[in-house]
């Protein structure tokens, strides 16, 4: 643990708890008392000074003597603030000036109070010690050429003088002349070999050049001397515990203790202790202590962020370095913890904005160097990758796990050969290393060598047999299609490791593939039963039950993960998606709203929020955690695009398009966006900037469709169908997709020509039947042009392939219910089952209820879609005719006249007939 810097000590010596004061002697003589004070001192028994001292101040308030010692107890234990008042008391009682004033200060300089320190001494003049001291409180305040003139001015004064020496060199650190700063010191310690200020300023510095036994002789040489100074013994136990002494640490941690059993230094020196111990919860309970005294404790804050990180607690961890960070730009360590964050979270760009700075800062820092490659590669920026871990391997070339990373980078970008060197040449500097092995065999195998990929298996296995290594054979048995062997790998990593979940999932795919997906069930069901806790395999459950078309129990299963695992972010985000498609929109954000609260800083967790806001209705939430989001993810071009929807929703059109814009600037070639501004663009007729999108695009891609397609929308929106046209079928003949075929089918309709519209689009469809969408968009044409029975046709395809599609079904419902086909009611019935609260559904659901004479079954539905969707005049309109012909003509009227309050609903002459008809 490097020392606390005077800043930092001021911070914490701020808050530092004070001592609880024991019952007085009467009758005894203060000058006695204070007597039997000073060799209490000299023992280092500060708790029995501090009774002395406050008996003689008991007896005599005013003995100046008294005031000053206790200070200077309370000064060596730590307790700023009691030593700082008794400095008061003392001068208010009129100690000499030169003995009060220099103590005073250097409490204050403690507390951070610089200015108040150079209002308290003489500007001008003044002995050394005052000069010193004002020189202190200007490199406090970054004034360090007025404090360097001090510190000669008090050098000529009195050669050799101590402050004034350690002064200057803690500016030679500031500028980093290391040497320079020992020269200073050690002439401070010849010309006063016990002071303990230049004892531990020399430990600082050799433990700063890795002499930590020397360093340690320094501290504990002040404590020789000074028995009850604190800060010597906390710097100790930071030695002791960076050295790996960590009995020694423990030792003098207890006897920092007795001095002060509160201290906060001795309270993070225990948490660091703890953290270096791998006992990471009691390591955050101490720094919770430090930090709800001294909220604003740098050190604690980089602790209590190390520790968060290693427990991937990555929102806390991100809190702590977040607030050290705005203190301390540009900490090293820091900044790793930082962009290890951002690694965990996919986030490798992030990473790679982050390592940036500080590898210009410390270009030779391997364990930089190191990550810098890996969030190159992540960023599939294989050759930068590859570059910097060459520099890494170079500065230190004994390390196999530098070794095996450059065959990765290598590997990323097609360099097989010298992968494989690499990756060979770290198996052989140690066949342990995580990655080499199983890189080494991805290699072969991307290369189609699988006997080499195989060969490289049995030598892993012969070095030593473990359930990575059988699951890493397996995938090669299967890539060379022996699926019985895989099977038997796989199962042997199971006999190692029963809850291996890789080869379980694997097993289980098998399982699946050999339609047996009950075999698969069954499988992490025992697994469970082994691990009834295990969330993952929860989630698996989850999976296979949704490929099963059983949407109850994969939700039932997620639920269980999540209480399982509450603080969770994976299975709880799932669920909360899940919640979404079945349109459980409450369930969604209830769900959504504690994942934020418990990850305030993750992104996932807000943009689940900000969609289940959406799914509810509730835009204004919604645009305001878009907002959150976009700002948390600066140079996101698709949190932009978030945020222009829920704007678009809100009809603010501006300001959508001001986001979209900025999407553009931060991602050029994003579809979305592109599409996004030519069709806001157009809504406002600004045709020529709508042009140089879709052109732009043209021109950035002229093998692709979409900037054609772009141009056609702009003349499909000014009545130019014939030269749209012409435009979507250069589109689609750069891209055969749905959206191109769809757009040729809406120009081809647009000029008439209905009939090879249908042809064009149903020619596609027999090359893409599986092209949900596209059929989809047909059949609601069809019915849009009252071409019921080949809307049905079309729905039947969609729900033959997809038993589950709720909106498929819904439609298909409606279409039949046109033909007066009796299997409508059915088809509705089956998609209120798998979605209940869509509203859309329930419509559909209670309408065809109420055409086929079952107003009483109807009602229930209709109220519940009409709840639901307010705004929708249809679902209002057929909820009052179910109250009407339930009876309830009051509560029919009502819903009616609000029907008439809304002038955009066309059906207003419908509704007074109505209402004037009773």
């Amino acid at each position: 643990m490097p020392p606390l810097p005077p800043s930092l000590r001021a911070a914490l010596a701020a808050a530092l708890i004070a001592s609880t004061l024991p019952a007085c002697k009467h009758g005894a003589d203060p000058d006695h008392l204070v007597a039997g004070a000073r060799e209490y001192q000299r023992k280092g028994e500060s708790k029995a000074a501090v009774i002395e001292l406050k008996n003689a101040l008991q007896h005599a308030p005013g003995h100046g003597a008294a005031r000053m010692l206790l200070g200077d107890v309370y000064l060596d234990s730590g307790d700023v603030l009691s030593a700082d008042k008794e400095f008061r008391r003392a001068r208010e009682l009129g100690a000499p000036a030169a003995e009060a004033l220099p103590r005073l200060a250097r409490t204050m300089l403690l507390q951070q109070q610089y200015e108040e320190t150079l209002a308290l001494m003489p500007a001008e003049g003044g002995a050394p010690e005052l000069l010193a001291l004002r020189g202190y409180a200007l490199l406090g305040l970054h004034r360090r050429n007025e404090a360097a003139a001090l510190f000669e001015q008090a050098l000529s004064r009195q050669p050799g003088h101590v402050a004034a020496l350690l002064g200057k060199a803690r500016l030679a650190l500031q500028v980093q002349d290391a040497a320079q700063a020992h020269a200073h010191v050690d002439a401070a310690l010849a010309a006063r070999p016990v002071d303990p200020d230049a004892l531990r300023m020399k430990g600082d510095l050799l433990r700063m050049d890795g002499k930590l036994d020397q360093a340690l002789a320094r501290h504990l040489e002040i404590i020789k001397n000074l028995p009850g100074n604190l800060q010597a013994r906390v710097d100790a136990a930071g030695i002791q515990i960076e050295a790996g002494r960590h009995a020694e640490a423990k030792a003098m941690l207890a006897a920092a203790r007795k001095i002060a059993p509160g201290g906060l230094q001795v309270i993070y020196t225990q948490a660091l202790l703890n953290f270096r111990e791998k006992n990471l919860h009691g390591a955050l309970e101490h720094l919770q202590l430090v930090l709800r005294a001294a909220p604003d404790h740098l050190p604690s804050l980089l602790l209590a962020g190390a520790v968060q990180y290693e427990l991937n607690n990555g929102a806390q961890a991100e809190q702590y370095l977040g607030r050290f960070l705005q203190a301390e730009p540009g900490h090293l360590y820091a900044g790793k913890l930082m962009a290890g964050l951002a690694l965990r979270a996919g986030k490798a760009d992030e990473a790679i904005r982050l390592l940036a700075p500080l590898l210009e800062k410390h270009p030779d820092d391997v364990e930089l160097l190191a990550a810098a490659g890996d969030a190159h590669m992540r960023a599939r920026q294989f050759t930068r990758a590859a570059e910097l871990l060459q520099r890494a391997t170079e500065l230190a070339p004994a390390k196999p796990a530098l070794r095996a990373a450059l065959g990765a980078s290598h590997l990323g970008k097609g360099d097989g050969p010298r992968a494989i060197a690499e990756l060979e040449r770290a198996l052989g500097m140690d066949a342990a290393t995580p990655r080499a092995g199983p890189l080494l065999v991805l290699t072969h195998l991307r290369n189609g060598d699988h006997a080499k990929a195989l060969a490289a298996v049995r030598t892993l296995e012969a070095r030593g047999n473990n359930p990575a290594v059988q699951n890493l054979k397996g995938g090669v048995l299967l890539a060379q299609r022996d699926t019985e062997g895989a099977r038997k790998a796989f199962e042997a990593a199971l006999a190692l490791e029963a809850g291996y979940l890789p080869a379980l999932q694997n097993l289980a795919q098998l399982d699946t593939l050999a339609r047996q997906p009950e075999r698969a069930r069954q499988r992490y069901e025992a697994a469970l039963a082994r691990d009834p806790r295990n969330g993952v395999l929860m989630t698996e459950l989850a999976r296979l039950a949704t490929a099963q078309g059983r949407p109850a129990e994969a939700m039932a299963w997620l639920e269980r993960a999540s209480r399982q695992q509450p603080d969770a972010l994976a299975p709880s985000l799932l669920l909360a998606n899940y919640y979404l498609r079945a349109g459980e929109r409450q369930k969604a954000l209830t769900l959504a709203q504690k994942l934020h609260s418990a990850h305030p800083a993750s992104a996932e967790a807000l943009t689940v929020l900000a969609e289940s806001q959406t799914a509810s209705g509730d835009h204004e939430a919604a645009l305001e955690s878009h907002a959150a989001l976009a700002a948390m993810q600066p140079e996101s071009a698709l949190a932009q695009m978030r945020l222009a929807g829920t704007l678009m929703g809100l009809n603010q059109r501006d300001e959508a398009l001001a986001a979209v814009r900025k999407a553009l600037e931060l991602e050029p070639d994003l579809g979305v966006a592109q599409q996004t501004a030519v069709r806001l663009l157009t809504e406002r007729r600004a045709w020529l900037e709508a042009l140089e999108v879709a052109r732009a695009a043209q021109r950035r891609h002229p093998d692709a469709g979409l900037g054609y397609k772009l141009e056609g929308e702009i003349l499909m929106a000014r009545g130019q169908a014939p030269q749209a046209l012409k435009l979507f079928e250069q589109a689609y003949g750069r891209e055969q997709s749905g959206p191109m075929a769809i757009a040729v089918h809406r120009a081809l309709s647009a000029t008439g020509r209905s009939g090879d519209a249908a042809q064009r689009i149903r020619q596609y469809l027999e090359y893409h039947p599986r092209d949900t969408p596209t059929r989809l968009y047909l059949a609601s044409a069809l019915s849009q042009a009252r071409d019921y029975a080949g809307a049905v046709a079309q729905y039947e395809r969609v729900v033959e392939a997809d038993p589950e599609h709720v909106v498929a079904l819904n439609d298909l419902a409606w279409a039949s219910q046109q033909l007066k086909d009796k299997r409508a009611l059915a088809y509705a019935e089956r998609a209120y089952r798998l979605a209940p609260s869509n509203p859309a559904v329930a419509d559909t659901l209670g309408g065809i209820l109420l055409e086929q004479g079952q107003p009483e079954r109807a009602l229930p539905m209709l109220k519940k879609a009409s709840d639901a969707a307010p705004r929708v005049g249809d679902i209002r309109f057929r909820y009052a005719s179910a109250l009407m012909r339930t009876g309830d003509r009051p509560a029919a009227r009502r819903q009616f006249e609000l029907l008439l309050a809304d002038r955009d609903f066309p059906r207003q002459d419908e509704v007074k007939a109505l209402l004037g008809g009773w």
